[in-house]
């Protein structure tokens, strides 16, 4: 009879382990709740995103009130940021500047500017102010406007201030290729504008490497470009392309840092122009003269000895001269001289560029043209390494031909966004599909010494 207890003991043990109840088995977790009680989800896997993925950020857009063609751009260092908009009144146009928790204004700064009549929107006029000052890791709100209207209240954050911090680059919007679906290449602006929020909500700013929009002087392609709540709050850095030109409305749209005469297209507002972030120096072209193409290198020249101590040069271009899209190559090929003279001459590590609607991401090319195959992550490489970027809003996408100097070249069918973190010592270049945020190319650079 113990004998058969014994047996029924160690019979009923064993029912109890197998059902999770043993000293080992593992405990159920908790739901877990947000703040309204809801259950909170698991968050999607790498490639199992949707474009509901992201909180869609939205705020009052600018349009309710009589200002316009709100821009907020890149200043030369951290510590700065330029605002453009266009108002119908031509008294001076004025910023107020304050911390997140005065919601009321009371302590703002007020920067104030003289409005410039507009050269393409008739009846309004053009103010651009710069704000100085800013202190790294600090949420602020701002208004822009004028005794006769004030926009609403808008958030700005800044990034920590360090040579470690990470920058987003997207290819060609192009809205209004073709006019007919404006609205849908809108909505996936905004939707990828959403996930740049959601997914790096501390970058130091946005880089649209050219073609904005579709048609230069459309104000609908430029309200449907600009008229985003997360461009209201994040400092963007414009590319010219061949869709801007034609008049100055690039120009009268954004307020550009260290400006120079030299590269310029329709007016003297669109030259070359640089600034810092930390330990990188960004330069930033205007290739649509190709009269101009060889004043680069001395814009380059003088930006790289204004910035000695910077550890990375990176070159923002419209055209790229290592493209994978067939009817650019001629262009391409034209340009390509001038890029491999003063990338080899400054040492330029990264070139980014727009325009094919096809994505590609060459192998190291040296000054003399030929080329070096580095797989990630890649020790002090020699050469530049150049990437071009596909539509960031679907407006159009190509079929890429086979190039000896590509790594990597492909046809895209969705949006796409890409991510550079940069260290003193090192660069990631991550790039995603923007709906499913699937991890399409990836590479890393690491500078050491020897």
């Amino acid at each position: 009879m113990k004998k058969h207890r014994i047996l029924l003991s160690i019979l009923l043990i064993a029912v109890l382990f197998a059902a999770g109840c043993g000293k080992n088995a593992e405990e159920p977790k908790e739901e877990q709740k947000t703040e309204d009680g809801e259950a909170e989800r698991e968050p999607p896997g790498p490639g199992e995103e949707n474009w509901g993925t992201a909180p869609d950020y939205t705020v009052p857009m600018i349009t309710g009130t009589p200002i316009r063609y709100l821009s907020v751009n890149v200043g030369r260092t951290e510590e700065e940021v330029n605002l453009t908009w266009f108002s119908s009144s031509e008294e001076a146009g004025q910023v107020y500047w304050t911390t997140a928790e005065d919601t009321e204004f009371e302590n703002a700064m007020v920067y104030s500017t003289s409005a410039a009549p507009s050269e393409t929107i008739p009846g309004y006029y053009v103010n651009q102010v710069t704000v100085t000052g800013l202190l790294p890791e600090t949420g602020y709100l701002y208004q822009v406007g004028s005794e006769e209207a004030l926009s609403p209240a808008y958030e700005y954050a800044t990034p920590a201030f360090s040579d470690s911090f990470r920058f987003t680059a997207v290819g060609d919007a192009q809205l209004g290729k073709p006019v007919e679906e404006l609205d849908r290449q809108k909505n996936n602006w905004h939707r990828l504008l959403n996930k740049v929020k959601y997914h790096f909500p501390d970058t130091s700013f946005l880089v649209s490497l050219g073609d904005q929009v579709n048609d230069f002087d459309d104000n609908e392609e430029y309200s449907a470009f600009l008229n985003q709540g997360v461009l209201y709050s994040l400092s963007l850095a414009p590319v010219k392309g061949n869709h801007d030109v034609g008049g100055p409305q690039y120009s009268e749209h954004f307020t550009l840092p260290n400006q120079s005469s030299l590269g310029t297209c329709d007016d003297e507002g669109d030259g070359d122009y640089w600034f810092r972030r930390g330990s990188a120096l960004f330069l930033v072209l205007n290739t649509m003269d190709a009269q101009k193409w060889g004043e680069h290198k001395e814009f380059i020249a003088s930006a790289v000895e204004a910035n000695p101590d910077c550890t990375w040069r990176i070159v923002f271009s419209h055209f790229s001269p290592y493209n994978a899209y067939e009817n650019y190559l001629e262009n391409a090929q034209n340009i390509r001289p001038y890029f491999l003279e003063f990338c080899g001459a400054y040492e330029i590590d990264l070139v980014l560029c727009g325009h094919d609607h096809a994505y590609m991401r060459s192998h190291y090319i040296k000054e003399d043209g030929s080329y070096e195959e580095y797989a990630s992550p890649a020790e002090n490489p020699e050469g530049t390494m150049y990437l071009t970027l596909s539509s960031s809003s679907g407006s159009l996408y190509r079929r890429p031909s086979a190039q000896n100097e590509a790594a990597v070249s492909s046809k895209r069918h969705s949006p796409e966004v890409t991510d550079v973190q940069v260290t003193r010592d090192s660069l990631k270049i991550s790039t995603y599909d923007a709906e499913t945020w699937e991890l399409t190319d990836e590479f890393e650079i690491y500078k050491k010494e020897t």
